[in-house]
């Protein structure tokens, strides 16, 4: 520490070994709470929402720690670099353990050769075309791992793991590092040049720059009662159902049976407090372009089966779009990319990256790095070059969009189910041009991209926000995201298994790690079994979900009256925001109401009351979700 500086203070450049050994702990932790959490007890889903369950319950509670550190021993306190960088390592490590990711990891490693039988002919299928060191093949090691009440250190159990899961832990850390290289060329674009809002970020910020002002705000603690009550109450009905339930969640208010309004399928209504916390902080024009997009989805399939449409094909829509809204900010910053590519190249620039977290051409030799071990990978494990090529093409535009829409619009949740770059090249090219080897690796790829809900880039954008808006310095938070990534993987698969023989998935596991290998698997043996021909409707649903996009992104920017952005119809098509449009509608309501009677002031005295929603839900969600690992069994889950 320099002479000038209080403990409370920190130099940006200054790397606290203690506190990257602290965040080390948290992360073992919190990947421990997310398996049982989630896959063991199947409660409080922590790694759904954009914004983490666990990592805001984690920030809480150092957070409330620290306030009595701060006035009775300064000198222990963490300053709120400290508190951050801890939170990033913890958002971090959760976009690994969650069960959208390595939940849905493990079941591709384990589950085809488990579950092959003479009746699936998987193994006759597919089995030649996966390479030993992605999978697991003997019975005898994985009898234990779904049986449970066994010892995964024995030599029959322990060493068919390790290739694989050296193998896949490379894999990811490569695919990590190669999404933070492309958010280290996004974040000045975006942020100091667009000045996206990030309304994901604003709780943790929130909470660590005045803690004592956060605490002491009646109107937090009103939002946070209200919920908590609610919350409380939910969750004892659960345990005990004498205890009144409070519907607040998914209710169908009604579905029609005659058509063409039947096609719209069931109304549903949600009254999801955190979600009502979370869009408050997206401006007016988003928020309400995701809920009119919802219904106007609904509306569109009714059109659609009016005219005699079997269907509107709205998750090849969503394909186009998503892929459509990551390359268009790409587009509109181009002159800004360019710059930064003669900077990469040593040519004279405009731009300069003094004062980035890392430099260009750095970021540029990391994520080339990772990108060919990641093209290694896939070719190594039998897939051609061309096949490689057009999954990331696809692949790369979808995670930029879902960052692009943390950093825009701060959705509640981003759920691209159905929409994957596996499923999108079937569409476009059919089974037999793609062939059995390519369709195997896809499917072993599909658990990174199956729902996109954990994927870590916008996580990674978001932390490099919250270091440039609280002055707190790029170096320690991109040491912590880094160290987390690297230790997180290995400690998580660790985690993972050593319990799972512990437990057994079959036996014990209620979470999706016990089912998810079906649909994997099941959707394989389909392409192989029943081979597919490009189809022409999937096709033009593609084609019409990009150019909508683009028309809306058009629109928007040469017309300042015009109403809707893109964003929300891009959300909302497939399966997006099914349950939460209606949350986001009240949201958008008060937000309107607030600003039109009393304007910026009274919205600036609002906020404290909707941080507080989101904190009410999340504390309590993680409360249950502790009870029922600490008690062993299933609670309330406020995410259902």
């Amino acid at each position: 520490m320099h002479s000038g500086d209080s403990p409370l203070t920190d130099n940006p450049r200054q790397i606290k070994g203690h506190i990257l050994f602290l965040g080390v702990v948290l992360v073992a932790i919190n990947s421990y709470w997310a398996l049982m959490g989630s896959e063991v007890w199947h409660s409080t889903q922590l790694t759904i929402a954009s914004l983490f369950f666990n990592a805001v319950f984690t920030l809480l509670v150092l957070v409330l720690i620290n306030l009595p550190l701060k006035r009775f021993s300064p000198r222990l306190a963490l300053s709120q670099a400290d508190l951050l960088t801890l939170y990033t390592m913890v958002v971090m490590v959760t976009t690994i353990s969650g069960h959208t990711m390595m939940g849905y990891l493990l079941p591709v490693i384990e589950h085809a050769f488990w579950y092959a039988s003479p009746e699936n002919e998987w193994e006759q299928l597919f089995g030649a075309h996966v390479p030993d060191w992605i999978a697991i093949k003997d019975k005898e090691a994985l009898r234990g791992f779904f049986q449970g009440e066994s010892n995964l250190y024995t030599p029959t159990n322990l060493i068919p793991w390790i290739q694989p899961v050296v193998a896949w832990s490379l894999f990811v850390i490569a695919l990590w590092l190669v999404l933070l290289s492309l958010t280290i060329f996004l974040r000045k674009q975006w942020t100091e040049n667009e000045k996206l809002s990030y309304p994901i970020v604003q709780l943790p910020i929130a909470m660590t720059t005045d803690p004592v002002a956060f605490f002491t705000n009646r109107w937090m603690w009103i939002g946070f009662g209200i919920v908590a009550v609610l919350d409380l109450i939910n969750g004892l009905h659960y345990i005990t159902p004498t205890v009144p339930y409070l519907n607040i969640k998914n209710q169908t208010l009604f579905q029609f049976s005659a058509n063409p309004w039947r096609a719209m399928g069931p109304f549903r209504i949600s009254f999801y407090p955190f979600v009502i916390g979370l869009m408050f902080f997206t401006p007016l024009d988003l928020s309400f372009s995701c809920w009119f997009f919802y219904l106007f989805g609904r509306l569109l399939r009714i059109m659609g089966a009016a005219v005699g449409l079997q269907t509107v094909y709205p998750f090849e829509q969503s394909v186009g779009a998503w892929v459509a809204l990551g390359m268009i900010p790409i587009w509109m910053g181009r002159k800004f990319y360019l710059q930064v590519i003669r900077r990469i190249a040593g040519l004279p620039s405009q731009v300069t990256d003094d004062d980035e977290p890392m430099r260009y051409r750095t970021a540029a030799s990391l994520g080339m790095l990772g990108l060919t071990f990641l093209v290694f990978f896939c070719q190594q494990a039998g897939m051609t070059l061309w096949a490689i090529g057009l999954f990331f093409a696809i692949y790369f535009p979808m995670v930029i969009a879902i960052t692009r829409s943390r950093a825009e619009i701060g959705p509640p949740v981003h759920t691209l189910i159905y929409v994957d770059p596996g499923r999108t090249m079937v569409t476009t090219l059919g089974t037999r041009r793609l062939g059995i080897p390519n369709l195997t690796i896809l499917t072993y790829l599909y658990p990174l991209n199956r729902c996109f809900r954990a994927n870590p880039m916008p996580s990674e954008l978001e932390a490099l926000r919250i270091a440039e808006r609280t002055n707190i310095g790029y170096r320690q938070v991109l040491t912590g995201v880094i160290l987390t990534i690297v230790f997180g993987i290995f400690f998580t698969f660790w985690v993972y298994i050593h319990m799972m023989y512990d437990l057994g998935v079959n036996s014990k596991a209620r979470g999706w790690i016990r089912t998810m290998g079906w649909e994997f698997f099941n959707r394989l043996q389909n392409w192989l079994v029943h081979p597919r021909e490009p189809n022409v409707g999937e096709l033009i649903g593609i084609g019409g979900g990009f150019s909508f996009t683009v028309f809306l992104m058009v629109m928007k920017i040469r017309f300042l009256w015009w109403p809707f952005h893109p964003g929300g119809y891009v959300l909302t098509t497939g399966g997006g925001l099914g349950r939460e449009w209606f949350a986001v509608f009240l949201s958008w309501l008060a937000k309107f109401i607030i600003l039109r009677v009393g304007g910026v002031k009274l919205y600036r005295q609002a906020v404290p009351f909707f941080l507080g929603l989101i904190l009410g839900d999340y504390t309590l969600g993680c409360i249950w979700s502790i009870v029922g690992i600490v008690f062993q069994m299933p609670t309330y889950g406020v995410w259902h």
